[in-house]
């Protein structure tokens, strides 16, 4: 049998360990960090056009596209973007948007008259009769890949900072 022993002062690696233990007890300021990065990836995802799975969201209607600003999907006025907001309720995140059509534009939906026979529009310049209007999903809030590793990097500066401390 062989040993080896170890001596020394553990003192700092148990200081270590207890910042790492103390987080896990109280995670509130972790998970607002996270928070702040899971906001920051959602309103990124108006520029790139790409739903959390990493697929492309719908392309816009070419006479809808021709009567818009030449901005990216969802930002016209730049209203659901900007009212994105984050917080911490216990140990959920709640990342979303109270704006009215936020629903419609993350699940989609299908606009039918409720007292005329079709709807009547202005698209491209020409007016426009439909018996409904399929809006596509374009998912913008939801968990992806690089909600994941944005996740994994505050825990991982988390924990480098109580490592150091001492």
């Amino acid at each position: 049998m062989a040993l080896m022993q170890v001596r020394g002062d553990w003192a700092p690696m148990r200081g270590a360990l207890e910042k790492i233990a103390a987080i896990g007890r109280s995670p509130q300021a972790i998970l607002e960090a996270i928070a702040l990065e899971l906001e920051d990836n959602t309103r990124r995802r108006f520029t790139t056009n790409i739903a959390p799975d990493g697929s492309p969201w719908a392309p816009l209607n070419p006479a809808y596209a021709a009567s818009r600003k030449p901005l990216p999907i969802l930002v016209q006025s730049g209203r659901l973007r900007n009212d994105l907001s984050s917080e911490v309720r216990g140990h959920t995140i709640i990342v979303g948007s109270a704006v009215e059509y936020a629903g419609v534009h993350q699940f989609g939906a299908t606009i039918i008259p409720r007292t005329k026979k079709s709807l009547a529009f202005s698209m491209g310049g020409k007016m426009v009769h439909a018996r409904k209007v399929v809006i596509p999903a374009r998912p913008f809030l939801g968990f992806g890949a690089e909600d994941r590793v944005a996740v994994e990097e505050q825990l991982h500066l988390a924990l480098e900072l109580a490592m150091r401390a001492r």
